[in-house]
């Protein structure tokens, strides 16, 4: 038997791509997991989450990652489609793993219409699906790939502070240094194609900068 599990990271993020991420494993390997006190990444520190990273890697059965860019997202928000967004990807993800059963993170209010979602669009029909609310806490392989996507999306942001050379911070709104990033990049072509447009911190920025060179 070989189990699997969904998750995303960067879904509120207004800097930056949504990861979604798939892990599977051989059910004779959960033991070994229960002994590494897996948990929630946003309740892992990011050092222990990068050292659980690695280790998950050597016991997996497959793994499977969906970077999804800004313009992508944007397209999808503006259609109020962010689930439908999430189911499309997290079916791809579903339908790349070794699997018999997976369990995915639902990001809908409602876990079974986002199950039936997933389930109607799988190539793979011998997959069972099961969604459920805070499946990243309550079940250990989600767990795992809720570590994966995360660590994962660290790792993209890094990769755009380099190549930009400048501090994008976490990428979430409520960080002071990304909401500096938004308001000095916003109209820079190398930079804002990591930025979310259709969010609305972002419109706010936006509005406020025109504000500011209306009565300048």
């Amino acid at each position: 038997m070989f189990l699997g599990g969904i998750d995303e990271a960067g879904r509120g993020s207004v800097v930056g791509p949504l990861v979604i991420a798939g892990i599977s494993f051989n059910s004779k390997n959960i033991n070994a997991l229960k002994n590494m006190a897996i948990t929630d990444s946003k309740k892992t520190l990011p050092w222990k989450r990068k050292e659980i990273f690695e280790e998950i890697l050597k016991l997996c059965e497959s793994i499977f990652i969906c970077k999804i860019n800004c313009s992508t997202i944007d397209k999808f928000v503006k259609l109020n489609g962010l689930n439908k967004l999430e189911s499309k990807f997290m079916t791809i993800v579903a339908d790349n793993l070794v699997a018999n059963k997976i369990i995915v993170d639902s990001c809908d209010v409602n876990p079974f219409r986002f199950q039936q979602e997933i389930k109607k669009n799988l190539i793979n029909k011998n997959i069972s699906i099961y969604s459920y609310h805070k499946a990243d806490l309550d079940n250990i392989i989600v767990s795992c790939a809720s570590i994966i996507a995360k660590v994962t999306r660290d790792n993209e942001i890094a990769k755009i502070k380099e190549t930009l050379g400048k501090d994008i911070g976490s990428g979430y709104p409520s960080d002071p240094k990304t909401k500096t990033f938004i308001k000095n990049e916003i109209e820079i072509d190398d930079s804002k194609k990591y930025i979310r447009f259709s969010w609305k911190p972002v419109k706010q920025i936006i509005n406020k900068n025109l504000q500011t060179t209306l009565f300048c």
